[in-house]
C-alpha cells in the first residue's frame, strides 16, 4: 500500500523536534550552507526516530508482567490512524527497517538484501560470511514476517499473483532462518566440546 500523508513534517519541524530533545543539527556549511534540505530528511527522521526508540527501550519493558507500559505504548502509537491498512504498511516498513537495522548494528554486512543471506553458492566458490548466524537469521525472520503481512494484505484484496510471490518470500526467509539456527546450533556444539 503506497501510504499519502496530506501533511508531512518540515525539516525545520524535524530540526527543532531534535534540538527539543538535545541532538543539534549542524550542517556542513561547505555543502549546506542554508543548512538543512529536503534531502536530508530521510537522515533527520532517522535521527529523531532512533531517539524516540532508545527512549521507548528504556521507558517500556517488553517483559513487564502484566505489561501495563507496552500496552499503553500501542495505545499512544494506534492514535495516529485508526486505518487498519495504514497500521500495516508501518508495520512492513516498521520490520524491513529491524532487518536492515540488525545487520547494520549487529555485524552482518547488508543481510537484508533480497539475495540469498546465508550466502551464495556459485560453483565452487564458498559461502560469502554474512555476519553471526544468529543475526542473518534474526535478519530474515523480519523480512518474513514484513511478506506475511504483505501476503496477508494481498490475500484480503484479491491479488492472488502478489500473495503467491510474496508467500514465495517467506518461505525462502523462513528455511534461510532454520540454517542459520541449525549453524548457530552447530557453532555452539563445537564450542561446548572446545570447553
Amino acid at each position: 500500500m503506497d501510504l499519502h500523508n496530506p501533511a508531512p513534517v518540515t525539516v525545520d519541524q524535524v530540526v527543532q523536534a531534535l534540538s527539543v530533545l538535545g541532538q543539534e543539527v549542524v550542517a556542513d556549511p561547505e555543502y549546506r550552507p542554508d543548512g538543512p534540505t529536503r534531502d536530508d530528511l530521510p537522515e533527520l527522521l532517522g535521527g529523531l526516530l532512533g531517539r524516540v526508540e532508545f527512549e521507548v527501550a528504556t521507558a517500556v519493558d517488553p517483559n513487564e508482567d502484566p505489561p501495563h507500559a507496552m500496552s499503553e505504548l500501542q495505545d499512544g502509537w494506534r492514535t495516529e490512524s485508526e486505518n487498519p491498512d495504514v497500521h500495516r504498511a508501518v508495520l512492513v516498513n516498521r520490520l524491513h527497517r529491524t532487518a536492515f537495522d540488525i545487520g547494520a548494528a549487529l555485524g552482518a554486512d547488508d543481510a537484508t538484501s533480497d539475495q540469498e543471506v546465508v550466502g551464495e553458492v556459485d560453483g565452487d566458490e564458498e559461502d560469502e560470511a554474512v555476519g553471526p548466524p544468529g543475526v542473518a537469521g534474526a535478519a530474515v525472520c523480519a523480512l518474513a514476517a514484513a511478506d506475511l503481512l504483505a501476503a496477508q494484505a494481498a490475500v484480503d484484496d484479491g491479488r492472488a499473483r502478489t500473495a503467491h510471490h510474496a508467500l514465495d518470500s517467506v518461505e525462502g526467509f523462513l528455511a534461510q532462518a532454520l540454517l542459520t539456527a541449525h549453524l548457530l546450533r552447530l557453532q555452539l556444539r563445537a564450542e561446548e566440546e572446545e570447553g
